[in-house]
């Protein structure tokens, strides 16, 4: 009878009250906190609570405590995000119902592809769609790719989603793409043909590559290097009149890409050296990134031009090359090591050719989906080049890495971690556990926090629960979170006191950590 009125109170939003007579129950009976459904029940109610808060920060984390679940009770939850007015909610609801895939999300995903406003949601929608492969967007997708107005990050998005829509291809519907007037189809046409690996489908995009628009050339050379295509129309690859043409041609972007070409087929040309030591940052940038991906054909001229050049841009990028074919390893990794303390915000950069990722100055805006993000993306792109030092066994490697986690802002190194540093890492990870036992609280934190947000490093757990007691709610958030990545049963204690905390966004972060516990 008192579990069920505990049942009452959570349903009816009464979470003050359930956790006044859950903790009168628990005395009595020590063995409820072991009770799997007893307490999913007592964080549901925190949950739903939260749902109906007029506070973003809690609405946004008991949506995602909700889904976490895998209940059929969150779809209801994510459908009224989806619907609702605010911007940062649908773009979080969009991605947790790509998630679940069910129909009435689709519905609604398909409703909005066609209404929504705001571009970081439209964006997400985009996403969405091509991940659950949504048929019935195959028609807005297509409109967004065609339409001349379209910003470049959707139509790149969008010809992803629709590629992935693509099982085969008629030669009449590639001809009709080939032939359309608008360009993002245009490229689509190339897309498909190496999604699909046709290589005997060249013939049909083959005029493309005297296209009017440089984005479509660059993919259409793209393709050509990806399928490995050694001939056209009978002739060999290079010596055709086009390719030729192309090596020279007046757009920077194509006449790298051309060259990059050549060079991966063995032909020796310097037209990217006379980039990547040019005056123009971007062009030297966009140079380096193909020559770091021209395989062993490039390693002699990448290490070079990486001792030769003092951009610190391509340097990196040309590090990272090297690196991948093996080559010149200790004296990229002190490049690496050497251009990572330098204060500038970085980004990677595929604006130009998705191909030729390259280091570059952060242009990257705020947003208010992120918090911090500017910073956050930096923090991401130096923690995949800190990764590459504890890979290869750098000696400096760990004092790097210690460097990083004193002089990064609070919390996002977590959240950059958690996509970077994948499982199975165990020489990133070695380092980064070493720093569990280090003086400074702010590094043991941050490193605790790293290794929970991979979702399984234990070894965190006892670190982040002695801290929390002094840090700030802020920092208090960030490690709940981490527990709840970490979804250890042990945790489960801990985190029923935090649902007495006064501040309600800390009680609905450690119910869906609760919740994470029992799922895991």
């Amino acid at each position: 009878m008192r579990l069920a009125l505990i049942k009452a109170f959570s349903r009816g939003g009464k979470e003050i009250e359930a956790l006044e007579a859950w903790k009168k129950l628990v005395k009595e009976d020590e063995e409820l906190l072991h009770d799997r459904t007893a307490l999913e029940m007592l964080a549901w109610g925190v949950l739903t609570k939260g749902e109906s808060s007029s506070q973003l920060a809690i609405k946004a984390n008991a949506l995602i405590g909700a889904s976490i679940t895998r209940d059929a009770k969150a779809i209801p939850l994510i459908l009224e995000a989806l619907r609702g007015s605010n911007s940062l909610l649908r773009s979080l609801a969009v991605g947790l119902a790509a998630a679940y895939g069910d129909l009435p999300l689709q519905d609604e995903i398909a409703r909005l592809l066609k209404e929504e406003k705001v571009w970081q949601v439209r964006l997400e929608l985009i996403k969405a769609a091509g991940q659950l492969r949504m048929k019935e967007a195959k028609e807005r997708l297509l409109e967004i790719v065609a339409h001349p107005r379209t910003l470049a990050e959707e139509k790149a998005a969008a010809i992803i989603a629709l590629v992935m829509m693509y099982e085969s291809v008629e030669d009449r519907e590639l001809t009709t793409l080939v032939k359309s007037n608008r360009a993002g189809l245009r490229e689509l046409a190339c897309q498909i043909v190496f999604h699909l690996n046709l290589e005997e489908k060249i013939g049909i995009i083959l005029p493309l590559l005297r296209d009017p628009h440089p984005h479509v050339r660059v993919s259409m050379l793209n393709t050509l290097t990806l399928l490995g295509v050694k001939e056209l129309e009978g002739r060999p690859l290079l010596e055709h009149p086009l390719i030729q043409r192309l090596l020279s041609d007046a757009v920077p972007e194509v006449a790298i890409t051309a060259n990059w070409l050549a060079l991966v087929r063995g032909m020796d040309n310097h037209v990217l050296e006379k980039w990547i030591l040019g005056e123009d940052e971007k062009y030297a940038r966009l140079g380096a990134g193909a020559l770091a991906i021209s395989g062993k054909n490039g390693v002699l001229k990448a290490a070079q031009l990486m001792k030769e050049s003092k951009n610190p841009y391509v340097r990196v990028t040309l590090a990272l090359g090297l690196i991948g074919q093996q080559n010149s390893i200790d004296e990229a990794c002190a490049v690496i090591n050497q251009e990572l303390s330098l204060p500038d915000q970085w980004m990677w950069d595929t604006a130009m050719n998705p191909l030729f990722r390259s280091l570059a100055p952060s242009t990257v805006d705020h947003t208010l989906q992120v918090p911090n993000y500017p910073k956050v993306v930096d923090q991401l792109t130096r923690i995949e080049l800190l990764q590459v030092l504890c890979i290869m066994k750098f000696p400096k490697a760990q004092e790097a890495v210690k460097e990083f986690l004193r002089t990064s802002t609070w919390g996002t190194v977590g959240a950059a971690a958690s996509t970077l540093l994948q499982e199975g890492d165990e020489e990133a990870l070695d380092i980064v556990r070493a720093l569990l036992k280090d003086p400074e609280e702010k590094v043991r934190i941050e490193a605790a926090m790293i290794l929970a947000l991979l979702g399984g490093d234990k070894a965190a757990v006892e670190v982040l629960k002695a801290a929390y007691p002094n840090v700030s709610r802020e920092i208090k958030v960030h490690i709940l979170e981490a527990l709840a990545k970490v979804a250890d049963p042990g945790t489960i204690e801990f985190l029923l006191e935090r649902l007495n905390e006064p501040f309600q966004v800390l009680r609905v972060v450690a119910a869906a950590a609760i919740i994470q516990c029992l799922y895991h």
